[in-house]
């Protein structure tokens, strides 16, 4: 039912990075699906790279389980963090049609490394490719709107300047 895939094979225990692939199975005739990320201490993650909804508390809504849902987070590290194995807890709830409640919980190792060590990791390349797919998707989207402005004229002024201000002036040329 979850599947978590890791950007990279480890984490750098100082401000390192990376990224989860969460695969959620279609569910079936359910409703009021969540996803909780419980992470160890001194790992952070920010809100889901794909958009998906979610609230204040980082609780992630699934809001089609009939389907096969994604959802990409980063995890990163602010601090140093202790080089070990950890445990990343991603757990899905939801309610069937007879108002039964479940909750499958789903262990994610995490190696925590140190900088040293971070050069012998290995890469998972579709889960790289998919976050900067994702990436320039949401940059497109995300499209400024640019106002075009006219050039100004340029009306120079001539005025008395004195020896000094000669000496130390820097005249610039403007085209």
């Amino acid at each position: 039912m979850i599947k978590v895939r890791h950007a990279k094979t480890a984490i750098e225990n100082e401000e390192g990075m990376n990224h989860l692939w969460i695969q959620i199975a279609p569910i079936g005739q359910v409703e009021n699906v969540r996803i909780q990320i419980s992470l160890p201490i001194g790992i952070h993650r920010t809100r889901s790279v794909n958009g998906v909804d979610e609230d204040s508390t980082g609780e992630i809504f699934i809001l089609n389980p009939r389907v096969a849902n994604d959802v990409f987070i980063e995890i990163f590290t602010r601090e140093p963090v202790t080089c070990e194995k950890k445990t990343i807890n991603v757990a899905i709830s939801y309610k069937d049609e007879v108002g039964r409640v479940t909750r499958v919980e789903h262990f994610v190792p995490l190696m925590v490394v140190s900088e040293e060590e971070i050069d012998s990791i290995s890469t998972d390349e579709e889960v790289v490719e998919k976050i900067k797919e994702l990436r320039q998707q949401f940059e497109s989207s995300d499209a400024q709107e640019y106002i075009e402005l006219t050039p100004m004229k340029i009306i120079r002024i001539e005025h008395h300047i004195s020896e000094w201000e000669k000496k130390y002036r820097i005249e610039g040329t403007i085209q």
